[in-house]
């Protein structure tokens, strides 16, 4: 998505998140992952409040792992 427009992990359904991460998973990848989220939902919230909004969505995705 073009910055700006991108929105917080599992928001839209335009990427297979489950699909991602469990690919991640088989490869045995252990490095870090970042969301970068640049959308108005994100940039409107006070920091503390974006923090923990980003927070809870990345555990979520996190917990897609089969």
């Amino acid at each position: 998505m073009r910055d700006g427009q991108r929105e917080i992990p599992l928001a839209t359904g335009v990427i297979d998140a489950a699909g991602f991460v469990n690919a991640l998973n088989q490869i045995g990848y252990d490095g870090p992952i970042a969301a970068e989220p640049l959308g108005a939902s994100v940039r409107s919230l006070p920091p503390d409040e974006a923090v923990a909004k980003i927070a809870e969505v990345m555990k979520k995705a996190m917990a897609l792992i089969a």
